[in-house]
């Protein structure tokens, strides 16, 4: 897989009855494509929006694999205790995750944004 150069975070809300809490999973040698394209919205019309895709290598790959709703996040991410935390930092809230690992010839995960 080419440009397998970039470094993310998964980061996972864990839900219990004490509160929430986030784990980070740094992940390395992965791809980061941005691609900015426009979407129509009944109320604002046309906007410019980005969307991304993330593919992650089978060797570099974590367990449990991630989910819609995880956050991806652009560099390394030690620490986060809270939502508000991920502001301001250049990721996404996972909106697809494909499993490329088998029926492909670059076996890969892809992770999307929305």
């Amino acid at each position: 897989m080419l440009a397998c150069t970039e470094t993310v975070t998964l980061v996972r809300q864990v839900s219990t009855a004490e509160g929430d809490s986030y784990s980070c999973q740094v992940i390395n040698g992965v791809s980061w494509f941005e691609k900015t394209g426009s979407t129509l919205s009944a109320a604002n019309g046309e906007a410019p929006a980005v969307s991304v895709v993330v593919r992650i290598p089978e060797a570099a790959a974590p367990e449990p694999l991630p989910q819609a709703g995880d956050y991806m996040v652009k560099g390394v991410v030690a620490l986060v205790t809270n939502r508000k935390d991920l502001d301001g930092l250049d990721g996404f809230r996972i909106a697809a995750v494909g499993d490329n690992r088998r029926l492909h010839k670059r076996r890969h995960v892809v992770v999307k944004s929305g």
